[in-house]
């Protein structure tokens, strides 16, 4: 008898389904671990964040004495919920994880809906080493089914693709076979949203996107749990996400090469500035000319060459409108403006009084960003940039790849840093373990025998709700 082929869904749930911890190299383990401090070290300045308040006061308003924890806040509400709201605290500021070939973060969707399932399931404890393997494996998820994407940005794919990551993580955490797998994937697409319109009006409701995937995994997952089916054909069916979100322009090569032997995990991108990835290979091309200027007020103007999505997104005119953060997070003229008059861009430089500033508006009124018809158009690495000063002298910088990528990674060191500044800027006083040990908790994570008492080290004092 002739054996059916197998589908692109088959081979995705397959691979859930017969990958574990111990399947996992070193490297991919160390990769997992180095994101998840990552991501938790921008919880905390993200918990203070337009939108993450009120989201969690919300949130508190529902609580519930089963479910999953409300991080820094540290109070109980249903599963969904739970992962929504620390979603939003996650990636408030866009300083979390990507995957720069397809311009989408991963983690402000698993984790929180591993988190929340690892919590609130009835199989039993959740163990680091559970966490992990769900971690790799959503973020897996993600990015494979993104990489078929030629299309440039009109959805935001970290929500879109970020759904199928969360009900993969939170269904590997609630031990579900193959059969409930499929139904939590097939689930999850019936919720599945992100529309791109938030992010060009600068509305907070886009740092909201990826809580929306998360949550709707939880839902899934838990739904599948019970017994509620979902669709099989869920990525390539004549409704499936392809044809129906990417209008049938995918290719499905890269979703299933080097299945099982090659981690994605490993091909994301840690961010060094609090702000739209797109912004940053401009910041960096700018920081590197900054020492050869020695007064930011004789730059006459400002040139920067970008692919066509970067330069649609994040490179018009700086204005300021209802939600400043936010105008300032996808702005290469405020981003380069910044690292040419402050010789660095972090958390500070996206507050009330300094995006304000005037001498950074002039600057950034000179900046004039176009489009290099010779580059890929969802290309987000390189940037050129030329400086011209009012005296005649020309000065360019090309930046290839941002820092922050594999292929010019910030170091363990430089990550831990970053934990240590994002916890220092948030203001926030830690009641549950010294950040050292926090720290040291995450980097031995394979080690600990229930994820709660992570959770519970991610508790703050005084956190206004």
């Amino acid at each position: 008898m002739t054996k059916t082929p197998l589908t692109l869904e088959d081979r995705l749930v397959d691979h859930l389904v017969d990958t574990g911890y111990e399947n996992l190299d070193t490297e991919t383990i160390r990769c997992c671990k180095k994101l998840l401090m990552d991501t938790l070290g921008v919880t905390f300045p993200g918990s203070r964040a337009p939108g993450s308040r009120e989201t969690a006061t919300l949130m508190k308003e529902w609580q519930s004495v089963t479910g999953a924890s409300v991080l820094i806040h540290g109070f109980t509400a249903p599963p969904p919920l739970a992962a929504l709201a620390n979603s939003t605290m996650m990636h408030a500021l866009d300083f979390d994880d990507t995957l720069d070939a397809s311009a989408l973060h991963t983690f402000v969707s698993v984790l929180p809906a591993a988190l929340a399932a690892g919590q609130a399931g009835t199989g039993g404890t959740c163990t680091g080493r559970d966490l992990i393997a769900a971690l790799v494996l959503g973020v897996d998820m993600v990015c494979r089914i993104s990489l078929a994407i030629s299309r440039p940005l009109s959805w935001i794919r970290t929500a879109t693709c970020g759904s199928f990551g969360a009900a993969a993580a939170a269904g590997k955490i609630l031990g579900l076979n193959r059969e409930g797998l499929f139904d939590a994937l097939g689930i999850a697409y019936s919720q599945t949203s992100g529309n791109a319109q938030g992010l060009v009006e600068g509305r907070l409701v886009k740092r909201m996107q990826p809580g929306f995937a998360a949550s709707a995994g939880v839902t899934a997952a838990f739904l599948a749990q019970r017994g509620i089916t979902g669709s099989r054909q869920f990525l390539t069916g004549p409704y499936g996400f392809y044809p129906l979100y990417e209008v049938g322009a995918f290719d499905p090569a890269p979703v299933v090469a080097a299945l099982g032997e090659h981690q994605t995990i490993c091909d994301l991108s840690i961010k060094p500035y609090p702000s739209c990835r797109m912004t940053h290979a401009s910041i960096d091309a700018a920081l590197a000319l900054g020492d050869r200027i020695s007064d930011p007020e004789t730059i006459e103007r400002i040139e920067v060459s970008v692919s066509s999505m970067v330069a649609e997104m994040v490179g018009k005119p700086f204005k300021i409108g209802p939600n400043p953060q936010v105008d300032a997070q996808f702005s290469i003229p405020y981003t380069t403006a910044c690292a040419l008059v402050r010789g660095s861009v972090f958390l500070g430089d996206f507050e009330g009084g300094a995006i304000g500033d005037n001498t950074i508006k002039r600057l950034a009124d000179r900046v004039r960003v176009t489009a290099d018809a010779n580059l890929a158009p969802k290309d987000i690495l390189p940037a050129a940039m030329t400086v011209t000063l009012a005296d005649g002298q020309v000065l360019t910088h090309y930046a290839r790849v941002p820092l922050g990528n594999p292929k010019n990674p910030m170091s363990d060191q430089q990550v831990r840093e970053k934990f240590n500044r994002c916890l220092e800027q948030s203001g926030l006083s830690m009641t549950g373990a010294t950040s050292g040990e926090l720290i040291q908790m995450i980097e031995n994570l394979e080690e600990l025998s229930d994820i709660g008492e992570l959770v519970r080290c991610m508790v703050c004092a005084d956190t206004g709700i």
